[in-house]
């Protein structure tokens, strides 16, 4: 008696338990990592891996398309993807590439409706070289105007290509119809008629890149072989 008395209360613990465990929801971000916000709002998250000697480094801005709210300006969040890749007076273009050789660092961007990405990969060796110029770019970014006139030209290139994809144009023809009065109604490359007309709005290209790209829209997710302290 004692002995099936003992079993059936460790069956219902055990059933208990796996209950427990079976209810506890997934974690939604299954890594350890540390954050860390600045007093002038910049945030700082480190998620350190298992991977040795590899570090990646995203730099997120909370800009994207649906930022573009004066009218006839939409597309300028996607043409800072490309117009951080101009230089600075430090790291001119031709530098910037040539460091990335030197490391053999991967470095892209992308943007999105809600924000926009910059994204290096790295040796661990090469952490203070890669910080330093990114920490350059973001804060001393430096363009000609006849720079930013062919950047835009790009960007309607660009525009064409794409559109000669249908999946592309029904994206494009969706957004307008599914939303009125929301700057979701453009894609992130924006209107036609605005892409057209950005090789005049140099004076405005200013202010979009003073207006967003400040700390407080910031966060800098470094991952890899890295602790928060460094």
């Amino acid at each position: 008696m004692y002995d099936g008395s003992m079993r059936l209360v460790i069956l219902l613990l055990l059933s208990g338990v796996a209950l427990c465990v079976a209810a506890t929801p997934p974690k939604a971000f299954p890594y350890p990592y540390d954050q860390h916000d600045f007093p002038n709002g910049l945030r700082l998250i480190t998620v350190p891996t298992d991977y040795p000697n590899v570090v990646s480094l995203y730099i997120v801005v909370q800009t994207g398309s649906r930022n573009e709210v004066e009218p006839g300006k939409s597309g300028f969040a996607h043409l800072f993807e490309h117009m951080m890749f101009r230089g600075t007076k430090a790291y001119p273009t031709a530098k910037y590439e040539a460091v990335l050789k030197e490391t053999g660092a991967a470095s892209n961007a992308y943007t999105t409706d809600d924000h926009t990405a910059y994204h290096t990969t790295f040796s661990k060796e090469d952490f203070e070289t890669i910080l330093s110029m990114e920490a350059d770019r973001f804060q001393n970014l430096d363009y000609t105007e006849a720079a930013f006139r062919t950047e835009t030209l790009a960007v309607l290139g660009e525009y064409n290509k794409n559109s000669a994809s249908p999946a592309y144009k029904l994206h494009e023809v969706l957004h307008d119809t599914a939303f009125d009065k929301h700057t979701y109604k453009h894609t992130t490359m924006g209107f036609l008629k605005d892409i057209q007309d950005m090789p005049n709005q140099f004076a405005y290209s200013r202010q979009f890149f003073d207006r967003y790209y400040r700390p407080e829209y910031t966060t800098i997710i470094v991952a890899g072989d890295i602790r928060q302290d460094q």
